[in-house]
C-alpha cells in the first residue's frame, strides 16, 4: 500500500494531505507562462524603464537585448535554477526553472510584472495565455519509472518485447484534452521517464487559454496558472496513482 505523507506540500491537493498515497508527492521543477499580445515595437528606453521597476519588485539582475525585445534574468546562487522574463514584439514570457517557487508565488510574480509592463509598453490587452507546469513524481511499487509504465500502466511483460530483438525501455505517452462547453481551454499532457532520475516520472501539462485578458482583470492570469497546476496534480497524478500498485493487488 501507499505511505503516509509526513510534510504538507503546497502543490499536493488537500484531499491527500496526511492520507495514504501511492505516487510520491509531485515536486515542481518548471513553471512557464507565455502571454500573447498584438505585435508592436518596444523601444530600448521603455524596456529599460520596465527592467528597472521589475528588478526592484522581483529581484531580476541581468538585462540582455534580444531580437525584437529584451530578456531579463536571475540565476540562482548554486547555479541550478534560473528565472527569466522575456519581452518580444508579440508576447511576454516568464519562466522559473528549478528555483523552488510555488504556483501561487509565480502567479503573484506574473501579475506584478504585467501590472508594470502593460501600461509602460502600451500593451492594451492580452490575446492568449499559455501555461506550462512541470513536476516529477516517483512510483512506490516499481524500481524505475519505465518499469511502472510498461508493467502496470500498459501491462507489457518482459517477454512481450522479444519480437523487437533489442533492449527496450518504455519512455512515455501523451494525453490531449480539447475544449468543452464547461472547460473552454485545452490541456496537453506529457508523461515520460525523467532523464535526470530513472526512478521518477516527468509530468508536464500545457494549458492554452484563448480568452482575451484586460489589464483590469490580471487576476485571470493567476487563475489560469492555478487551473493548469490543479489539473496536473489532482487529475493527472491521481490517474497515474491508480496504477502504482503491486502486480498482485
Amino acid at each position: 500500500m501507499g505511505r503516509k505523507t509526513g510534510v504538507e506540500d503546497p502543490l499536493w491537493p488537500a484531499v491527500f494531505q496526511g492520507d495514504e498515497v501511492l505516487l510520491s508527492e509531485p515536486r515542481t521543477i518548471s513553471l512557464i507562462t507565455e502571454l500573447v499580445h498584438l505585435p508592436m515595437a518596444h523601444s530600448a528606453d521603455k524596456l529599460r524603464e520596465v527592467y528597472n521597476e521589475v528588478c526592484r519588485l522581483c529581484g531580476y539582475e541581468n538585462f540582455l537585448r534580444v531580437q525584437g525585445g529584451a530578456r531579463i534574468e536571475r540565476n540562482e546562487p548554486d547555479g541550478a535554477g534560473r528565472s527569466q522574463l522575456t519581452f518580444l514584439s508579440d508576447r511576454i514570457q516568464l519562466s522559473e526553472e528549478h528555483t523552488g517557487i510555488t504556483v501561487d508565488q509565480f502567479g503573484k510574480k506574473t501579475t506584478g510584472v504585467l501590472s508594470t509592463a502593460l501600461p509602460a509598453l502600451g500593451i492594451p490587452f492580452l490575446l492568449v495565455q499559455v501555461c506550462t507546469v512541470r513536476v516529477t513524481a516517483a512510483p512506490n511499487h516499481f524500481r524505475t519509472a519505465s518499469e511502472y509504465l510498461a508493467r502496470s500502466l500498459f501491462r507489457i511483460q518482459p517477454e512481450d518485447f522479444q519480437p523487437l530483438q533489442r533492449p527496450t525501455s518504455v519512455f512515455g505517452f501523451r494525453l490531449v484534452f480539447p475544449p468543452t462547453a464547461q472547460h473552454p481551454n485545452n490541456f496537453n499532457v506529457r508523461v515520460e521517464c525523467y532523464a535526470r532520475d530513472g526512478r521518477s516520472l516527468y509530468i508536464e501539462n500545457v494549458g492554452t487559454f484563448n480568452s482575451s485578458i484586460q489589464p483590469a482583470s490580471l487576476q485571470e492570469v493567476d487563475r489560469n496558472l492555478q487551473r493548469t497546476s490543479d489539473f496536473l496534480v489532482e487529475n493527472i497524478v491521481g490517474f497515474l496513482s491508480i496504477f502504482d500498485r503491486k502486480e498482485d493487488d
